[in-house]
């Protein structure tokens, strides 16, 4: 369990949140939310212990351990690395039925860490946390760079951890399939939902539009107040100037509240990326024909159409990324690559090296641009999130998210007509991966999108390449949309009355599940009480009294933290067949 006391984040030029006040229970699966610099990660690393200079009072009970990411390793392999932690032959056993599961065959156990992608660190990462067998995980960012099939996995084990974990993401399917309540740290404010993802996404757009409507109409009433003060005033006589005083009272009291009100809508522009119109190209943007590389690629041949938006998924280390930097002659290769009629493509790389640490957005955006005024730059820039003194930040100073924006933002001054992105998504926030959704949709050029986010490529992309063992292939439907249909269509070859009974069987252990989390919780809230009792009590025989009613309670809690461990293995158990 984590208690949270007046927590106050702040610093010399920025606020990040007050005062917040939450328990978390040992089960709670909490969606951590909010802009990028908002503070998410901050927070995190208070809990985890990481970050100290905070007022306030964090208290940790039990094993919690903290992935960020940004990832570091203190040993050269994997196995010396999962090693580290497994200090019993049962863990020894662990580690190697965790590696196999990952993916990670046995020949790449003793590989050089760094040879390996992004993707397969973060699998590394995440399987040597559950070796070390923790009672709570603080998670950043855990699907960067996680290839699809390894995002499902990870679902599966976190839906098999017995304890609980905050995680931040901007992977909204990741975040409706994991989590049961979310954070939103927003206007200096941690506001609390506890509700699924889609009930926490209207519930805030409720919030803000209500908030608006107040703030429209606070606004109006102090505009009349001051009206009627300035015409009593005029008219000076007692009566009025009494009158003028009484009302100003009431516009103290209204301006005091408008100043205290808690707001998540602030009066500034929603982020919105507008993708330049671009020039036409001919009916074939590209073609490529029998591309291989290195044993990776093998005979890889498609064309891209004008209009065409189109996903590439595949394994870690299946080539993706090789794939798009062949095409943006970055790596030799055999075979041919032919643009088409007018095409001006731009890559968005996968990290964002190319920025100078030194430079402040406004310089990076004036490299591009620099024949256009400064007022121009600064409204260009507001549009991407970095509006008034946030343009002239450093590169150093900005976040993971705010650097990826700030490339994003850099390409598209170059006006291109075909877009190529390797994991555009990685690191922003939930705001800025909706509006560059919402922004690609809309665009008119070519698009070649590698991203592991599920309804990006759903609501983005109508044409889907899987590489598989260096092969290409093209479908209608990635293979993970396959799978979903392929589950649905053996669900209709089950007997109806055996699939009635099964259904029933699973609604009772889910409603039991319900109750015993509600047992557990007020257990949980009567052991704290106990405790609080015990610290406070002087007398010796009522200080055994109630350490003989917290054994008690504590044994009732392992018996239904037991109990409750055996209902999810059956339900796991139950989906699995379904499956």
């Amino acid at each position: 369990m984590i208690t949270i006391k007046n927590l106050t984040i702040a610093f010399p030029e920025k606020t990040l949140f007050s005062n917040f006040n939450v328990t978390v229970l040992a089960r709670d699966r909490i969606g951590l939310m909010g802009k990028n610099g908002s503070g998410k990660s901050t927070l995190l690393k208070a809990i985890a212990g990481i970050f100290n200079d905070y007022h306030g009072e964090i208290t940790v009970q039990g094993k919690v351990l903290y992935m960020d990411q940004y990832r570091t390793f203190e040993a050269r392999t994997p196995y010396g690395y999962y090693m580290k932690v497994a200090d019993t032959p049962e863990k020894q056993k662990q580690v190697r039925s965790i590696l196999k599961g990952l993916g990670f065959p046995e020949e790449d156990w003793e590989r050089d860490i760094s040879t390996f992608s992004g993707g397969e660190r973060t699998k590394l990462q995440l399987g040597r946390l559950f070796v070390e067998d923790p009672d709570f995980l603080l998670l950043d960012e855990p699907t960067n760079f996680l290839d699809i099939e390894s995002i499902e996995f990870l679902k599966e084990l976190l839906r098999s951890f017995r304890g609980g974990y905050i995680i931040i993401s901007h992977d909204r399917d990741f975040l409706r399939n994991t989590c049961e309540k979310f954070w939103e740290i927003n206007n200096e404010r941690i506001w609390v939902f506890d509700m699924d993802f889609d009930s926490y996404h209207l519930e805030r757009q409720r919030i803000i539009e209500t908030q608006r409507r107040q703030l429209v109409n606070i606004q109006r009433e102090i505009e009349r107040l001051r009206t009627i003060i300035d015409r009593y005033k005029k008219w000076g006589r007692e009566k009025f100037t009494k009158q003028a005083k009484s009302k100003e009272k009431m516009l103290e009291k209204m301006l005091e509240e408008l100043e205290n009100m808690p707001n998540m809508y602030l009066e500034e522009e929603e982020k919105t990326i507008s993708i330049p119109e671009p020039d036409n190209t001919g009916y074939v943007v590209l073609e490529v024909k029998n591309v291989s590389w290195n044993g990776l690629l093998k005979n890889v041949s498609f064309t891209v159409y004008q209009g065409d938006k189109i996903a590439i998924v595949g394994p870690n280390g299946s080539g993706k990324t090789t794939l798009l930097k062949i095409i943006n002659g970055q790596t030799n290769y055999t075979g041919q690559i032919t643009f088409g009629y007018n095409v001006k493509a731009v890559y968005l790389e996968q990290f964002v090296d190319q920025l100078d640490l030194e430079n402040t957005v406004f310089d990076e955006l004036f490299e591009e641009i620099p024949d256009k005024p400064d007022y121009v730059i600064r409204a260009y820039a507001g549009r991407f999130g970095f509006r008034g003194e946030d343009v002239f930040k450093t590169i150093a100073d900005l976040s993971g998210g705010e650097r990826q924006i700030l490339a994003l933002a850099k390409v598209l001054l170059r006006k291109p007509n075909m877009l190529i992105l390797d994991e555009p998504t990685n690191h922003m926030d939930l705001e800025t991966v909706e509006a560059l959704e919402s922004a690609l949709k809309e665009y008119k050029g070519a698009v070649l999108l590698v991203s592991h986010d599920l309804e990006l490529i759903r609501n983005v992309c109508n044409r889907f390449f899987t590489i598989k063992n260096g092969e290409l292939l093209e479908s209608n439907e990635p293979i993970f949309f396959s799978k979903e249909k392929k589950k649905v269509e053996k669900e209709k070859n089950v007997d109806f009355e055996e699939k009635k009974r099964l259904r029933n069987q699973l609604k009772s252990w889910k409603k039991q599940l319900e109750e015993l989390k509600e047992r557990e919780n007020e257990i949980t809230y009567m052991i704290s009480d106990l405790e609080n009792r015990m610290h406070k009590e002087q007398d010796y025989v009522k200080l055994m009294e109630l350490m003989g009613e917290k054994e008690k309670l504590e044994e009732e809690l392992l018996r239904v933290m037991e109990t409750f461990e055996e209902i999810e293995n059956k339900i796991k158990e139950f989906e699995n067949i379904e499956d």
